[in-house]
């Protein structure tokens, strides 16, 4: 079985971890992946080619980047999946479907597309203008349709999409939930280390939040929070940095922000850290927050819940299917709301053990192989069948 996708560059988040895994799914089934890409992206496996492209910008990122795959990547796939004779494409998002539709449509081959929460509301944070988000959902649309089987990571997303399709279209959508991916977890540090390191008093109670700082993540609320329940001995670890020029000027608007509430010794921003570290800083802390306005799945939670840390998230699609409890839910607008539920669930033993008991039970809901179940997914053992889709996949073993 020939696999073709596509990714323009790998850059930090969960999702780029989850494409990794889902390229890492076919070939440890020895199924051929051929990737286009503009910068090279390393997977060391004979199986595996990645087809790179000379960018002559440093800076893969803005609107030059994105002009490139649009213009260069159609017909550059078209090229790649006739001469290596692919058998299925995968689209890791729906502009990718846009860009690869052509090829599906040319070589007359079947699209599997993977959504993982809307690419608008990125763009509606940046307040871009009007004709970029028309583009965007035009672009959206055409991608969905031009595929056969969609698999989404939440509920919502799927009731979406076959809203967004109608009845013009029968196109197979289903929900593959992103799992706590294994974790090579060594011996915990002592947790008062961890708390010397970032100057936290081992008495403190310490909340954490996780992942790109984009305006998304509405981490402004949390820092409000932190001014409002007005505890001496309360912090807020914020663990992650930006990807973007567009990210660099929100932190920095976070960081001025607890500046502004006198909070700036109680929030500490770690910058970015690499796993195993992050997993330590969870370790040292009592409660995960997120306060997100818009997720696809969090894997910064799922890896909070397989350490064991208490969590809240906001009542949004993904945070939602993950923690399911209300008790564990929280409206990301309500600031005073959410400031109660911190204070009843870190200072009220009862409250805190209900808490990490539901969270428990969450943990076991996401503990699964997700690559075999992504793998079964396009085998068609839970999808419907698509005509030569399955001979494909026949020819794996």
């Amino acid at each position: 079985m020939k696999i073709m996708t596509a990714m323009y560059t790998l850059r930090r988040g969960g999702a780029y971890g989850r494409f990794l895994m889902m390229i890492e799914a076919f070939l440890e089934r020895k199924c051929e992946v051929h990737c286009l890409s503009l910068t090279p992206i390393q997977i060391e496996h004979s199986f595996y080619h990645n087809h790179t492209i000379h960018f002559p910008f440093k800076k893969v990122d803005g609107l030059i980047a994105k002009l490139a795959v649009l213009s260069i990547f159609p017909p550059w796939a078209i090229w790649v999946g006739w001469r290596n004779k692919i058998d299925l494409i995968i689209a890791f998002g729906s502009l990718y479907a846009f860009v690869q539709g052509f090829a599906k449509w040319w070589l007359k081959k079947s699209m599997v597309t993977l959504i993982r929460g809307r690419s608008s509301f990125g763009l509606e944070m940046q307040n871009s203008s009007k004709w970029t988000l028309c583009m965007n959902n035009f672009m959206e649309n055409v991608g969905i349709r031009f595929s056969d089987r969609i698999i989404t990571n939440n509920v919502t997303a799927r009731s979406e999409i076959l809203k967004r399709v109608g009845k013009k279209k029968d196109i197979d959508v289903q929900v593959l939930y992103n799992n706590i991916p294994p974790m090579n977890i060594n011996e915990p540090e002592n947790v008062y280390q961890v708390r010397d390191k970032y100057g936290i008093p081992r008495e403190a109670k310490v909340l954490v939040t996780a992942g790109i700082l984009n305006r998304g993540k509405n981490i402004e609320t949390l820092i409000n929070c932190l001014s409002q329940i007005g505890v001496e001995n309360l912090y807020l670890l914020v663990a992650g940095d930006g990807s973007t020029e567009a990210d660099f000027r929100y932190r920095d608007s976070l960081q001025g922000l607890a500046k502004k509430l006198g909070v700036e010794k109680k929030v500490i921003f770690t910058g970015w850290l690499e796993k195993e570290d992050l997993w330590e800083v969870y370790r040292a802390s009592d409660l995960f927050v997120l306060s997100s306005m818009n997720e696809g799945m969090p894997n910064a939670m799922l890896e909070a819940l397989a350490l064991d840390l208490p969590c809240l998230g906001s009542n949004i699609p993904g945070v939602k299917d993950i923690l399911h409890h209300d008790e564990l839910l929280f409206d990301p607008l309500d600031r005073r709301s959410l400031a109660d539920k911190i204070q009843e669930v870190l200072y009220d033993p009862h409250g805190f053990d209900e808490i990490r008991n539901r969270c428990r039970e969450q943990k076991m809901v996401f503990t699964f192989d997700w690559k075999e179940r992504f793998y079964k997914l396009l085998a068609g053992e839970v999808c419907h069948k698509i005509g030569n889709f399955e001979k494909g996949f026949r020819r794996c073993p």
